[in-house]
């Protein structure tokens, strides 16, 4: 009201024909449309922390909660609590270079997997024979391998982290605890391969036991979860090729399996991933140069550390840059930043809503379909919204890998409980209800679609059982590959028209691959000079 006053003021002033002169008049008249821009500009700045105001308390009502404390894990105590002894072990293991890492449950035709233990030479590209490099790495770790296989039979794994950091909390353990799933797979195949099940079967269990008591509320954290639950999924794979199995071994590793709870994992994430959200707005609007420190242009973090006039001298374009950076910031922090939060808010919440439906129907398909469609106004962000489109393609990415594997875990349990019964009945059974109830609870459900999981008992006696996959669409079991595919890639059974369990490959096809690696490694034929 008191820049309009004033404005009116000079308003009845012209109105009496004072004797002002005419340049003067025009720098009044552009003085008043200032104050009245920067006037409606503070309003509508205004109005948008009240929209989102009234959207966090919407959102409150619902019973949402929207603070980093709601979400934080309690501590347990400490003698049930895995973590620090595991983490005092994990962190003094050796390193063994990725290029000597062998490929568990590695496909060698569509739908079949070479038998990684069984090989007595385990050739790549660069390696005629990685089991002395393997062998050489678990034995050096071997007793550090007991010593977290021991801390991972207590029930909770709580890292002591403090969550009130948000995004600057640092998490070294995540490397340490995703290199301990690889230890743990490569001594399942070297313990194998020796014939010494017992020692087998310890770190079987202990590696999908550290996948499931990573429950850690963080995306990235589950994302590695996720990552080792792979690499169990393969060690798993591997060791059901093994005759040597009792049935009470098998019955503890398939219920490790079924203990996974994917909710605590998805939607804890979720909503911390939320609360870290809204802390990282608050955090940029009282802290310009966080904003500033921010690669929201994809060009590099703003300023250089020189003065402007130097920038402008040295390197124009990064000085133009510098001065594009200035501008958004300003404007972001000032006017944007209320909005940009509620954009990023209403998305979370799609997200979050789509796995909770999920999760209720026990079938991703349908909950996608809505969450894609509910999305649709989302996908392309105002280039007001600079937050928002730094932090909603990740957030979008991750819900596949959720689901994806939970689809993986299903098979594998079913895959257990199927060797189970031919372990008692002497061959695989006709069909999954034959399962059920000596080996599982239920006939399984394909988390992809929520239909049963599809299975074949073969005529050779094996059986092929498998997800409709990604695209939700039944393919009787169609193993090959779409698209390209590296084949370093250990997902690579993910990338089949359906995602089929694998079966051994036979000798002839292991020998075929190992001879194209032989093709590979052996050197360039010399030139014949002209």
């Amino acid at each position: 009201m008191f820049p309009c006053f004033h404005l009116c003021a000079l308003c009845a002033l012209w109105r009496q024909s004072l004797p002002v002169k005419k340049p003067v008049k025009i720098g009044l008249w552009l003085l008043g449309f200032a104050v009245l821009g920067l006037l409606g500009l503070w309003l509508e700045h205004e109005r948008a922390k009240a929209r989102l105001a009234a959207f966090k308390a919407q959102l409150i009502a619902k019973g949402e909660q929207l603070a980093i404390a709601d979400h934080v894990p309690k501590l347990p105590p400490a003698l049930s609590n895995a973590a620090p002894d595991f983490i005092a072990a994990a962190s003094r293991l050796t390193e063994l270079k990725p290029e000597l890492q062998p490929q568990r449950m590695r496909l060698v035709a569509p739908g079949k997997a070479r038998v990684t233990w069984q090989q007595a030479e385990l050739p790549t590209e660069k390696e005629p024979d990685l089991w002395p490099f393997i062998t050489a790495h678990v034995e050096d770790n071997r007793q550090l391998l007991a010593e977290m296989a021991v801390a991972l039979e207590r029930p909770e794994m709580v890292f002591n982290l403090d969550y009130s950091k948000g995004f600057n909390l640092l998490l070294p353990h995540l490397a340490k605890v995703k290199q301990s799933a690889v230890v743990f797979a490569n001594a399942t195949l070297v313990d194998l391969r020796a014939d010494q099940r017992a020692s087998a079967f310890t770190n079987l269990l202990a590696g999908a036991r550290l996948t499931r008591l990573q429950e850690e509320p963080l995306l990235i954290s589950q994302l590695v979860r996720i990552a080792c639950g792979h690499i169990a999924a393969q060690a798993t794979w591997e060791a059901l090729q093994f005759p040597g199995w009792q049935d009470g071994q098998l019955l503890a590793l398939q219920t490790e399996w079924q203990e996974w709870d994917l909710k605590r994992g998805w939607l804890a994430s979720a909503n911390m991933e939320r609360a870290y959200g809204s802390d990282i707005f608050a955090q940029c609007r009282g802290n310009p140069a966080m904003f500033s420190m921010l690669d929201w242009s994809g060009s590099g973090p703003g300023p250089s550390g020189k003065s402007v006039f130097v920038e402008l001298w040295d390197d124009p374009e990064a000085a133009a840059r510098r001065a594009l950076h200035f501008t958004v910031m300003m404007g972001w922090t000032l006017w944007f930043s209320h909005d940009d939060e509620r954009w990023a808010l209403e998305h979370h919440q799609i997200w979050i809503d789509g796995a909770r439906q999920a999760l209720k129907a026990d079938a991703f398909a349908p909950a996608q379909n809505r969450t894609v469609a509910a999305s649709k106004p989302f996908e392309t962000p105002p280039m007001t919204m600079v937050l928002s489109r730094m932090t909603l393609p990740a957030l979008n990415r991750s819900h596949q890998k959720f689901a994806s594997f939970e689809t993986i875990r299903r098979l594998t349990i079913t895959a257990i409980a199927l060797h189970r019964h031919r372990l008692k009945h002497g061959k695989f059974p006709e069909s999954l209800g034959a399962l059920v109830p000596e080996f599982l609870a239920e006939v399984p459900r394909d988390f992809m679609d929520g239909q049963p999981l599809r299975y074949q008992l073969q005529p050779d006696g094996q059986f092929r059982l498998w997800s409709v996959g990604e695209d939700f669409k039944d393919d009787g079991g169609d193993p090959t590959t779409v698209g390209v595919s590296s084949s370093s890639d250990q997902y690579q059974w993910l990338k089949g028209r359906d995602w089929v369990w694998p079966q051994a490959a036979t000798e002839a096809e292991v020998t075929a691959y190992h001879a194209e690696l032989a093709a590979k490694r052996a050197p360039p034929a010399p030139r014949t000079p002209p």
